[in-house]
């Protein structure tokens, strides 16, 4: 079923820095050919400033569109118009176009390259899980000898508003061909998450001439778990640094000891907002730019917040300062789904998507500039971090590592040292019952329990608790 059909034509693709002038070397080739094409990027702001660059071009987005029309409708229509100019359009509204359409086109997908995503679904309902399972996807196998992960394909011939209203509500099924799948979340009724790990099927377009453009693509999750499916090309006219990155880059980091997640950052809030009060006072009266997590409760006084998925952000080339307080780390749920199609680890995973959108994010400030050899300062949690960037790197140490249990800065001999928190009986033995019941001990059902209504009642010292209760728990079960 998946991957079955053969790519008869391969896929190609150009690796390039950030700022080398990709999108450029493309809007030359436009415009220099008679052929047919469709640029594919993933901002409506950058489509509009690359529409800029092509001499006969549409682009195609919210804003162009009558408010009782959808893009997609008005793309069909453009493409069955047989219009030659250049179709400008996103990535979300180019895998919703039928692949017969798209046979006469040269298309090149910039700086696209995340193809797979993974949601968690917490719905307890018979009737809900009836639609998904029977209605919303089908060709469902079984992807283990354990019978715990089924793998399945997106119906295409979704019939009936409401069924359709609920698959429009269900952006992961939506959105995607393929998907794996926790098979107790359909065989047990108590069980209350679906966990999906979905993406695009690249055989539905092996009769179409793609060219995909991206920094390191070599290093993303779409081509290392389809290398067979791409072949290396150049372009022309790209730009050549003064100095390499490497040497242009200056890092900052906190820890030695602990690669940030989220977990982390829920356990030890007092930490985080260390380093975030260190760069308030830093970089005061400074101008940078910085990200974090969106569920993250901390936040910079200063600098402008862009999102971690900094593609397409062109206009801070003149900013020296960047701060990376973000983590892209796969679930444990994830990781497995992915491992077992993608014959893809964790780690592998946690590599293409954190460090390569640090490298994305780093290179939107002054480094991204190839005739300049100004350092450009960065900030990040961890040394893991760092090192993926550049050698230059310096700690500093703001207690970070220090014992959990004990304080910063206590003489030795202390008798007053801090009382560890703890939960009282009844939190803990409500803890032991969620285990017992989820012997698994998945990231994303535990996260699920903790943000119950049965656990509405933790103070954010007990959620602490809970999660190194939960932490424990899990490392004794991998042992």
């Amino acid at each position: 079923m998946i991957n079955s059909t053969p790519i008869y034509n391969k896929f190609k693709y150009v690796s390039a820095e950030c700022g080398s002038g990709k999108t450029t070397a493309i809007c030359n080739i436009i415009n220099n050919s008679t052929e047919k094409y469709i640029l594919v990027q993933n901002t409506q702001e950058l489509i509009k400033q690359t529409a800029k660059q092509i001499n006969n071009c549409e682009y195609i987005i919210t804003d162009t569109v009558p408010k009782n029309e959808s893009v997609i409708s008005s793309v069909i229509e453009f493409l069955s118009s047989r219009s030659n100019k250049t179709l400008l359009i996103t990535d979300k509204t180019f895998f919703k176009i039928p692949p017969e359409l798209l046979s006469d086109w040269n298309i090149y997908i910039d700086d696209i390259t995340n193809f797979h995503s993974f949601q968690n679904i917490n719905e307890g309902s018979a009737e809900i899980k009836n639609v998904i399972r029977n209605v919303l996807i089908h060709k469902v196998q079984v992807l283990d000898d354990e019978n715990m992960y089924i793998v399945a394909e997106r119906n295409p011939e979704v019939k009936g508003d409401v069924v359709k209203n609920i698959l429009n509500q269900l952006s992961v099924l939506n959105d995607n061909d393929l998907f794996i799948m926790n098979n107790e979340y359909f065989t047990d009724t108590e069980k209350e998450q679906l966990n999906i790990t979905a993406w695009k099927d690249l055989n539905k377009y092996k009769d179409v001439s793609i060219t995909f453009l991206g920094a390191n693509f070599e290093k993303s999750l779409i081509y290392k778990g389809n290398k067979e499916l791409f072949e290396s090309t150049e372009l022309e006219g790209l730009l050549t640094r003064k100095a390499e990155i490497k040497d242009r880059l200056k890092v900052y980091y906190f820890s030695k000891n602990h690669k940030l997640s989220k977990t982390w950052k829920t356990n030890n809030p007092d930490k985080v907002q260390r380093i975030y009060s260190f760069i308030d006072e830093k970089l005061e009266g400074q101008d940078f730019y910085w990200t974090k997590n969106k569920s993250d409760s901390q936040s910079l006084k200063n600098g402008t917040e862009i999102s971690p998925d900094a593609r397409g952000f062109n206009q801070y080339q003149h900013l020296l300062t960047c701060v990376w307080l973000a983590c892209m780390r796969p679930s444990e749920t994830e990781a497995k789904q992915c491992k077992l199609f993608f014959k893809i680890d964790g780690e592998a995973i946690h590599l293409a998507r954190e460090y390569e959108s640090l490298h994305q994010f780093v290179l939107r400030g002054i480094s991204r500039n190839f005739d300049s050899t100004e350092t450009q300062i960065v900030y990040v949690f961890d040394e893991w971090q760092a090192r993926s960037l550049t050698d230059n790197i310096e700690y500093i140490d703001l207690g970070i590592d220090d014992d959990e249990q004990g304080q910063r800065g206590r003489p030795q001999g202390s008798m007053n040292k801090e009382k560890r928190f703890t939960l009282d009986d009844t939190k803990a033995t409500r803890f032991r019952r969620w285990a017992k019941a989820n012997p698994e001990l998945g990231h994303g059902a535990f996260k699920a329990f903790l943000a119950s209504t049965a656990n509405n009642d933790l103070s954010t010292k007990e959620r602490a608790a809970m999660y190194e209760k939960y932490e424990k728990a899990a490392k004794k079960k991998q042992k």
